[in-house]
């Protein structure tokens, strides 16, 4: 049986404005959780726009709460 292609994810927060929140030191996966889509789409769309994907671990600056959560 051949497999149904997904329908295109339409996000309503502009790309730029997920950059920035990345920048700032939200998560693939709490941008995602904005979005209502997966850390993986949010990665391949900063990834697009030419922005430089954090390695695993966190933002650099300690472990307290999430700049996102707190907005």
């Amino acid at each position: 049986m051949p497999r149904r292609r997904r329908q295109p994810v339409t996000i309503a927060v502009e790309p730029e404005e997920l950059a920035r929140r990345y920048r700032e030191g939200a998560s693939l996966e709490d941008i995602g959780i904005l979005c209502q889509c997966s850390g993986a789409r949010i990665r391949a769309i900063l990834v697009a726009l030419g922005v430089e994907i954090r390695s695993r671990g966190g933002h650099p600056g300690g472990n307290g709460p999430n700049k996102f959560l707190r907005r």
